[in-house]
């Protein structure tokens, strides 16, 4: 459970006049932090709260003014579900509700016009659409990179290709062409954010013929696998990432000095083969900045514009 889960939340009553100024006088001495009008959490748990975190505390907060049938939805579900993103996580929050014809809007809640599909799960009580549905919806409505870094997670969570390609059949004319582009981009082998959105920003540039997760084999049945191979130029790409040496899950019980050498040995076996005739590593500062990507691939020999 997400700790935002846990942090109890003050409200407010219109028959409560001496606790709701009780509760002013607090967030004056900064004892607590206004969320939303009326409510109200301590601070010390909400600045030990990440931006999904916040995210999920304002939707909790929100929820009395939602309808019977409302569900959350777009980036909301997505905080519910755990969906990564490149940008940060929005104060407003967001929800979809089938009974109404227009979107209403609120002091940090929109309520959309449409036709949710639930997960059939409950957040605090109240509804969120299916992953599948907001991870298109969400597409539709961000850059191609943070599409494609969405619909990677949902195809790594088991949802099925079939089912976002029907939903971005259904989804309509608005947002469409990178929909349909981030579809064909996002590859379920794409094992972090980092490689989703490395491979979005190769599409962008052009890159051509891009194989995830490749596979060396050597004679004696060691397997070395590689995050995009270029097979007519002969050239690795890795994205490379502090996570790999830092983070105790992917460390599997090594230190970070032992992880740096496999790393260089498994670098220097997949450069001593024959048909590898480059290997370049991607870092996050590449990513956020297009023109410098496309320096080092232009260094290195990757075909890009």
């Amino acid at each position: 459970m997400h700790p935002a889960n846990a942090i109890e939340i003050f409200r407010t009553n219109d028959l409560d006049r001496a606790g709701a100024r009780h509760l002013q006088r607090r967030q004056r001495t900064d004892e607590l932090v206004r969320v939303r009008h009326g409510v109200y959490v301590e601070r010390a748990p909400w600045e030990g709260l990440d931006g999904r975190g916040r995210h999920l505390v304002r939707m909790r907060a929100v929820i009395p003014l939602l309808r019977s049938g409302t569900v959350f939805a777009l980036d909301s579900a997505a905080a519910v579900f755990g969906v990564p993103r490149l940008d940060p996580w929005p104060e407003r929050v967001h929800a979809v509700d089938a009974g109404i014809a227009h979107d209403r809007h609120r002091v940090g809640l929109t309520v959309h016009a449409g036709a949710p599909e639930p997960s059939g799960k409950l957040f605090h009580g109240a509804p969120f659409t299916a992953l599948a549905q907001t991870t298109v919806e969400n597409a539709r409505r961000g850059t191609l990179a943070d599409a494609v870094v969405g619909l990677d997670h949902a195809l790594r969570s088991g949802v099925d290709r079939g089912e976002l390609q029907r939903l971005c059949a259904a989804a309509g004319p608005w947002g469409s062409a990178r929909l349909e582009q981030a579809l064909m981009i996002c590859d379920e082998r794409h094992e972090s954010v980092g490689e989703s959105f490395l491979a979005a920003r190769a599409a962008e540039l052009h890159c051509p013929d891009w194989e995830p997760q490749h596979e060396f084999r050597a004679p004696d049945g060691r397997v070395d696998r590689v995050d995009f191979w270029l097979p007519r130029q002969g050239i690795v790409v890795e994205f490379d990432g502090r996570q790999k040496y830092e983070d105790p899950g992917m460390l599997g019980g090594r230190t970070g000095a032992e992880a740096v050498w496999a790393e260089k040995q498994r670098e220097d076996r997949v450069r001593g083969r024959s048909e590898v005739n480059g290997f370049v590593r991607v870092y996050w500062e590449h990513l956020v900045a297009p023109e410098r990507l496309r320096s080092l691939f232009r260094q290195y020999g990757v075909p890009c514009r």
